[in-house]
């Protein structure tokens, strides 16, 4: 049930001094989707979705459609909100602008509970290196070539440092399945009961491996989401880059199902489905891209009359591929705005780039965008 007093969002570690309190708020919370699976001689729930719903105290003089944030791989939901340094975070940032706000904890991880059923379902956390070289001070690392342009992560960024320290503790282990389809199905199921318990439509904001989900949100419920925001999403389609040059992404976005046009055919294997052509880069800042033939490519039917925005920033890895996932899903139809921070003059930002210093300036950036 929502409370009957409101909360402070946005209290940070240490002491909470006024500056730091965030936007006065409700709050609720519940649980979607999920199924009982036989365990042993008992049963057990699988595959529910936490989800966290913030309402604003005051009085609105208008109200936005409410957002749904999804956090990436390895994160949950506390990511929205409040930083590691102590300050708010993008929930109280869009509560105080008389937003309604829903954040869920991905299935199999963190608030969303999961219980391996046989050994080749596994739980792995990311080591304190790794968040460092990817996320928190990858200039340090120069793993890829915008690596050295990142100047915006409060700290050093690496373990030992307190800021760092608080980030890393709130991280949570992925689920490794079989197949990654099976747990992006969990999340679709709860994402499109949630987006019917809403009952309006809704702007979807997906970060990292959230930005999967984004896409199938709206292919479950497209009358319900009223617009996407896929902040650095998983890409690029169909290869992995920068890390590895592996197979991924088997429907371009994602590993689960999408709907095209024409209909993906079955019992064939959908690989052999898509007319595949790679462009190399002789630019080592710039990754390959591998798109549909341009002759007919299918199109992404549900997804095609959303509005959608993509954003990258400068410092990222993200800033070697991005692009292709833009043009991928031009091909396919959908309208796309690319954002580019560096083309609104914001710089020096990495991929958790909502936990930086310069994190409200970003959010007002999206926050054009959905209200333009």
């Amino acid at each position: 049930m929502r409370g009957v007093t409101a909360l402070f969002l946005g209290l940070g570690v240490g002491t909470a001094s006024s500056s730091r309190l965030g936007t006065p708020h409700y709050r609720e919370f519940f649980y979607t989707s999920g199924e009982y699976v036989s365990e042993a001689s008992d049963f057990i729930s699988r595959g529910q979705v936490y989800v966290e719903h913030l309402v604003p105290a005051f009085n609105q003089t208008s109200e936005p459609e409410p957002i749904i944030f999804i956090h990436g791989g390895g994160q949950t939901g506390t990511n929205w909100l409040n930083k590691p340094d102590g300050n708010p975070g993008w929930a109280s940032y869009f509560l105080g602008k008389g937003y309604e706000v829903y954040l869920i904890d991905q299935a199999f991880r963190a608030r969303s509970p999961w219980t391996p059923l046989n050994s080749s379902d596994t739980l792995k956390a990311y080591g304190a290196r790794y968040a460092a070289s990817r996320y928190t001070a990858p200039e340090k690392f120069n793993f890829w070539p915008q690596a050295q342009l990142h100047t915006r992560w409060p700290g050093n960024g690496t373990k030992g440092d307190s800021i760092f320290d608080t980030y890393y503790k709130t991280t949570s282990p992925n689920a490794y399945l079989p197949d990654p389809a099976t747990q992006q199905l969990a999340v679709q199921a709860g994402l499109a009961e949630l987006l019917d318990r809403i009952g309006r439509p809704v702007t979807v904001v997906g970060h990292s491996q959230g930005g999967i989900m984004t896409w199938l949100a709206a292919d479950a419920r497209p009358k319900l989401v009223k617009r996407l925001v896929a902040l650095e999403p998983s890409g690029p389609p169909f290869i992995d880059q920068v890390f590895s040059q592996g197979a991924a992404r088997k429907y371009g976005l994602t590993d689960a199902p999408l709907t095209y046009d024409p209909p993906m055919q079955a019992n064939v294997s959908v690989e052999s489905q898509f007319q595949l052509v790679t462009t190399g880069s002789m630019d080592p800042s710039i990754g390959n891209c591998t798109l549909q033939d341009p002759q007919g490519p299918r199109q992404l039917t549900n997804l095609k009359d959303i509005p959608t925005l993509v954003l990258q920033t400068q410092a990222s890895y993200h800033a070697v591929y991005d692009w292709c996932t833009v043009e991928f899903l031009r091909q396919a139809g959908v309208s796309v705005d690319y954002l580019n921070l560096t083309n609104v003059g914001i710089y020096g930002n990495a991929h958790l780039f909502f936990l930086e210093e310069n994190s409200d300036q970003i959010a007002g950036v999206v926050r054009d965008w959905i209200e333009k």
